[in-house]
């Protein structure tokens, strides 16, 4: 009886492959990083890093996406391509309305793409565009690539132009130019350029961890760069927003995404002291590489992140692909006293989607007591609000089975809201894959907190309060455990509502 078992459980894994629901996945093979995001009149594009013809790092191109509400998504044809020994490194897109680069037409503006060329033969790496006059539909290569070459890389690079990548390009209207910053890998460093027409570029300046007073040390190995302004909620006042992807130093351990805030006058970014305490947009294991929707209308007036969901490369055990978007987040900037704090929620199109399957309402919940034990998913959205008394700590357990189970703790001894993955299911692929991340968040004006978490297959994303602190995890649990289970300890806690929907698109 065992080699069958052993077989029927070997299937249905492969069948089933932990492919997630209502978050972007690749139809197959590897996604890393989102590139280019921009909407398009009524599109939502997302391209990624992509290896079409393998389930690993490698022949990197740029995939395409595209959505009407940033749930369902639709897979069109690879975006820009791997060919003559140049492969399609990270980049962004954006809007020439005024065709400065002369690769439209005035009638018919471009939509221009910039991104790392990666030479695997010998490491090199210099800056390429692409167009497209189709409303993003297709896209082709500018026949004078490069734009910036390996060589007038050097004098700003120690590597000789092998740690120069991830272009984020976006026109700068008071000085009526092209800004371009690029990261420089292990140098933790970023360098700003600018260009009368996104095509020839000049060299402005460095911003390095020296230049950021407070920054963390630890903090080594930037990557994917993003850069705009954010109105200050409650002022008439914006700030710059400059958001970095380390590959060491944050607070899950390895890589993560800092958000810094400044002034940019065109050429040189000058960030505010650093507040260690509200640098970080996410605390879990699984937020990396973000990036921002571009050309969304004022209308709409948001600004949208997304992230791959995978620090582990290869190892996570789906079979058919690698590699997840995080779902989309909206980014606001608020004031509170003197510190500033980024805020975070998923956006607003997940609200209308799927069905209740729990509401409670004003009641106290005790030590001893359970409640959501007859719900179960697998595809959820939890909302919580809830007082609770000193020394008491609530648990959430989701994707809940015999033996697993991924748990979301409120504790208020010390003000922390947690994620722990230590029976969440198989964590023998990466020595990362189990434990707790943490993170502070206190209750609010009238002693409310607030918790709200996404669960989809084979990932929690975890909002607290207004969203000033998000862990974000991958898990890998059996098909089975889709239970759920809200407890206390220590005291009482005071319910003021919990609800439970189920996100399933079918």
């Amino acid at each position: 009886m065992f080699l069958p078992v052993v077989l029927l459980l070997a299937t249905r894994a492969v069948a089933d492959d932990f492919r997630p629901v209502f978050h972007f996945v690749p139809e197959q093979n590897w996604m890393n990083e989102p590139n280019g995001l921009i909407k398009i009149e009524s599109t939502w594009h997302l391209f990624y890093q992509h290896n079409p013809t393998a389930n690993v790092w490698g022949n990197l191109n740029w995939g395409h996406a595209t959505s009407n509400d940033m749930v369902h998504w639709t897979h069109e044809p690879l975006a820009i391509t791997s060919e003559d020994g140049v492969e399609a490194f990270t980049g962004t897109s954006y809007y020439d309305p005024e065709n400065t680069s002369g690769l439209g037409t005035s009638a018919n503006p471009p939509y221009l793409a910039w991104y790392t060329g990666y030479f695997p033969s010998n490491g090199t790496q210099d800056q390429r565009l692409a167009y497209s006059v189709d409303d993003g539909a297709t896209w082709e290569k500018f026949q004078g690539n490069p734009v910036i070459s390996a060589a007038q890389e050097t004098p700003h690079d120690s590597t000789g132009g092998l740690e120069t990548r991830d272009p984020k390009v976006f026109f700068h209207e008071p000085s009526g130019k092209w800004v371009m910053i690029l990261s420089h890998g292990g140098q933790d460093k970023l360098t700003f350029w600018t260009s009368m027409d996104g095509k020839s570029w000049t060299w402005e300046s460095d911003l390095t961890a020296g230049d950021i007073n407070g920054l963390p040390s630890g903090i080594t190995g930037w990557e994917v760069p993003d850069m705009f302004q954010l109105p200050i909620q409650g002022t008439d006042d914006t700030s710059w927003v400059l958001i970095v992807t380390p590959a060491q130093g944050s607070p899950a351990g390895g890589n993560g995404v800092f958000g810094l805030t400044g002034t940019f006058d065109g050429t040189t970014f000058a960030a505010d002291p650093v507040d260690p305490s509200t640098l970080w947009l996410d605390y879990g294991r699984d937020f990396d590489g973000a990036l921002s929707w571009e050309n969304v209308p004022a209308s709409d007036g948001r600004r949208i992140l997304a992230s791959v969901m995978n620090s582990y490369g290869a190892s996570p055990p789906t079979n058919t692909w690698k590699g997840m978007l995080s779902f989309p987040r909206t980014l606001a900037l608020e004031q509170r006293g003197s510190s500033r704090h980024f805020l975070q929620q998923p956006v607003s199109e997940l609200n209308t989607l799927g069905s209740q399957l729990a509401m409670i309402q004003n009641q106290t919940l005790a030590p001893g007591q359970t409640l959501l034990s007859s719900i179960h998913g697998n595809t959820l959205d939890i909302r919580l609000a809830f007082s609770i008394a000193e020394g008491s700590t609530l648990s959430l357990a989701v994707r809940k089975g015999e033996s697993e189970q991924t748990i979301i703790q409120y504790d208020r001894s010390n003000a922390k809201m947690s994620v722990d993955r230590t029976a969440s299911g198989d964590i023998s692929y990466d020595l990362a894959a189990g434990g707790v991340h943490s993170a502070s968040l206190e209750a609010d004006g009238s002693d409310m907190v607030h918790i709200r978490v996404l669960v989809d297959i084979c990932s929690v994303e975890v909002f607290g309060g207004q969203g000033e602190v998000v862990i974000s995890d991958l898990i890998f649990p059996s098909e089975t455990s889709d239970g759920l289970s809200l407890q206390v300890s220590g005291g009482n806690v005071m319910l003021q509502s919990v609800e439970v929907r189920d996100i399933s698109l079918e």
